[in-house]
């Protein structure tokens, strides 16, 4: 590029920026990284000494002076110890950090559009191009850095009663009656637009709760849309054939998986007969390889050209490609972007995740989703399945104990499973139970367990094999 003026920086607002990053061992290394990248600073150290923090702390590594600089060592990277301790003596608290962070975000949007504008002389120039692919590839250019420059909303207090409350109001009552078809969860949560984060113990039925849930508002006219990494539509609508089978039939032995095996029944007919009539709304997303910038560039014209925005369930955050260097940031950016177009599109988005694997054997709480970055905080809602088994273990129990009593609440037929609401910004938190017959992936709501009513129960469907 055109090298003869000078391009826009700050290098005092880099500094500033790398040392808050180095106090209280590097605590605000999400809330920076949803603004800025390496490559965003000017200054080529910089750019270095940031990509070092950022690794560090997705290792659970303090990004103090002394572990960044002995990282850099490792690298060869050519940064001297007095030019890292110069930043670390400057002491700039973590509260000036978003700000520095904007800046030096500013500073790069701006000298990214100077090296657009500088690629376009240059192309009119050669003459290599078409001025359509010119133009094209401009626009193109120019909208990926609009994007990144979208302005927040600032309303000031008196201006929004004015213009915009009554309105905003008038939106959510279109919400206000929304049913989820449970009516355990309609009777203590408001199931409006929001993130809702849903995670799961192996054996809960994460998938098959949320795909009824889905099914069972599209059945109540809202628009829904399931985005499967992991399972096909075959495997999501045999579940779907399955559930009504047994809700019409408790006595009937096929399951989604002889379905998909080309299992028949008369009643399987007169079943899909009836969906075949219906009025339902609901789509699947089979993806693959799909990050969440190729979703979300799916899911935008599905939510904008409905009058209602509508339901979106992501299955699952876990399993979506990122282009970060370690999960947990990924996820983190994930959950960050999700919750933007939430907010902008006024969708309800469901995001499955996983649990730690260490978490397996004890009651779930948010220490569940300690490998899910700070999914807790930017989450409205957050849910957690856990067989219902699970609030009986104590912690100083035997692990053989402990999987015996698993074992045996897996085998029960139906399981007991125990919905925890861990986190709730449109109420307060609540417990809810179901019976979850496995076999014909379905949900039934029911009050909570009471030990010696559930021993005097039949198991339904033991004949089944």
């Amino acid at each position: 590029m055109n090298q003869n003026f000078e391009l826009p920086h700050d290098i005092d607002a880099e500094k500033e920026l790398l040392s808050a990053l180095l106090v209280r061992n590097g605590e605000i290394v999400p809330a920076v990284t949803a603004i800025v990248s390496a490559e965003d600073f000017y200054r080529p150290e910089h750019q270095i000494i940031f990509g070092v923090m950022v690794e560090l702390y997705a290792q659970d590594i303090p990004p103090n002076i002394l572990s960044v600089f002995d990282e850099l060592k490792k690298t060869k990277a050519p940064v001297e110890f007095s030019y890292l301790r110069s930043i670390a003596v400057m002491s700039v608290t973590n509260a000036y950090a978003v700000a520095h962070a904007k800046i030096v975000k500013e500073k790069s949007k701006l000298r990214r559009l100077m090296e657009t504008s500088e690629n376009v002389f240059q192309s009119a120039q050669e003459g290599s191009k078409s001025t359509a692919e010119i133009i094209a590839s401009y626009q193109r250019t120019l909208e990926e850095i609009n994007r990144a420059c979208s302005p927040t909303k600032d309303t000031a207090f008196v201006d929004y009663f004015a213009a915009a409350f009554d309105s905003d109001i008038a939106e959510m009552k279109t919400y206000a009656e929304r049913k989820t078809g449970f009516e355990n969860i309609d009777a203590v949560q408001f199931f409006t637009p929001g993130l809702y984060v849903i995670g799961a113990t192996p054996a809960a039925g994460k998938t098959t709760f949320c795909w009824q849930l889905l099914e069972q508002l599209a059945r109540n006219g809202e628009s829904c849309i399931y985005c499967s990494y992991e399972m096909s539509r075959l495997e999501l609508f045999s579940k779907s054939l399955a559930r009504e089978l047994f809700k019409r039939n408790e006595n009937t032995c096929l399951t989604a998986a002889q379905i998909r095996r080309g299992g028949w029944s008369v009643e399987l007919d007169y079943v899909r007969e009836d969906f075949l009539n219906s009025e339902i709304d609901l789509r699947v997303l089979e993806l693959q390889d799909e990050t969440i910038d190729d979703l979300l560039n799916l899911l935008r014209p599905l939510c904008q050209d409905k009058a209602k925005a509508p339901v979106v369930c992501l299955d699952y955050l876990q399993i979506m490609p990122t282009g970060r260097e370690s999960t947990k940031l990924g996820i983190d950016e994930t959950v960050r972007k999700l919750k933007k177009f939430q907010r902008d599109t006024n969708t309800t988005f469901i995001v499955i995740s996983s649990f730690n694997r260490t978490n397996y054997a004890q009651s779930v709480s948010f220490e569940s989703f300690k490998e899910s970055g700070n999914i807790e905080y930017t989450a409205d809602v957050v849910w957690a399945l856990q067989l219902n088994v699970m609030n009986e273990i104590k912690g100083g129990e035997l692990v053989s104990e402990t999987r015996r009593k698993i074992d045996e609440a897996k085998k029960r037929q139906p399981r007991q499973i125990h919905l925890k609401c861990l986190k709730n910004r449109q109420g307060t938190n609540y417990d809810c139970f179901f019976e979850y017959y496995s076999a014909h992936d379905y949900f039934e709501p029911c009050k909570s367990f009471d030990e010696e009513n559930l021993l005097s129960q039949p198991e339904r469907n033991k004949d089944c094999k």
